[in-house]
């Protein structure tokens, strides 16, 4: 069975973004960029929102083969191969009214699923082969997810900010069971490992 893994970058306060949407509150430093790919390494599959697929599209696909320009954090190693890995890894988004544009990047690699057929989608993933189904932002997606009892593990990378007024990251009460706090080597987050209590 692959597993459902969520990860997002939050505040010290437990925002997913700040005012207005605003996801540049986030401390998205080296850290953040090193665990996410550790987790794009064991992926099989991707799963996003409509919203985070449009922003990640119009982004990660420019950084492997950008100029270099070591004054520029984007351009970093990491963020090289995790550009490359996002390329190739199989996408879907969750969306009842969007069609990826044919001159989107990642056009032949990523399939629309309605909120209807979610549920099926993600049973068939499940019991298929490969690496693990994972989650990058999306919260609006993840948090409908975790209600349904379809996530395995939330990865929370939490930064020192608190910032008082945005979007939380959770929209719902949830109970979990942690299982591992850390600081990330070299960042100022604390990577926060949760899994769902479930049957309580």
């Amino acid at each position: 069975m692959r597993p459902l893994i969520v990860s997002n970058a939050i505040t010290l306060d437990g925002f997913f973004a700040g005012a207005g949407g605003n996801p540049l509150v986030l401390n998205l430093d080296a850290g953040f960029d090193a665990h996410n790919l550790d987790l794009m390494r064991g992926a099989g599959t991707v799963l996003l929102g409509r919203k985070s697929f449009e922003l990640f599209s119009s982004f990660w696909p420019l950084i492997a083969d950008a100029p270099e320009d070591p004054s520029n954090p984007a351009l970093s190693a990491v963020n090289r191969e995790f550009s490359r890995l996002y390329r190739d890894v199989p996408k879907i988004v969750v969306s009842d009214a969007f069609a990826v544009p044919a001159d989107n990047p990642w056009h032949g690699t990523t399939k629309v699923v309605g909120r209807a057929g979610l549920a099926a989608t993600l049973t068939e993933e499940k019991a298929g082969d490969g690496g693990d189904i994972v989650v990058f932002a999306s919260a609006t997606l993840w948090n409908g997810l975790l209600a349904e009892g379809a996530v395995a593990r939330l990865d929370l990378i939490m930064g020192p900010d608190a910032i008082g007024e945005g979007v939380p990251a959770f929209r719902a009460p949830a109970r979990l069971r942690p299982l591992g706090a850390s600081p990330i080597p070299g960042s100022s987050n604390v990577l926060l490992q949760y899994a769902p209590v479930r049957g309580e």
